[in-house]
């Protein structure tokens, strides 16, 4: 993983376990949530689309009990982008 994830206040492993495999069940590229990495692309590396995502950020906002805005969406393309955004909501949510 990234040095951003491995600095995370918030993000847990079982967090981070949760959140890869969400992506493993979205995905239409049939990758393993243990194959996921930070750099790979939302839509080219894992074959989503923007329903996909939209889809995949509610959930996390239901399960987390935090909101992405769409400013926060528009910027979404890695999954790195997600975790980061997902670190932030946290934090402010926590802090």
């Amino acid at each position: 993983m990234n040095s951003f994830i491995e600095n995370s206040q918030y993000l847990t492993d079982s967090l981070i376990s949760e959140i890869m495999g969400r992506l493993e069940s979205e995905s239409e590229s049939g990758i393993a949530a243990k194959d996921i990495v930070p750099s790979m692309s939302l839509r080219d590396d894992l074959g989503m689309d923007s329903m996909q995502a939209v889809s995949l950020t509610l959930d996390l906002e239901d399960s987390l009990s935090i909101a992405i805005d769409d400013e926060d969406l528009i910027k979404l393309e890695t999954v790195s982008d997600l975790l980061e955004i997902i670190e932030s909501k946290l934090s402010q949510k926590n802090g």
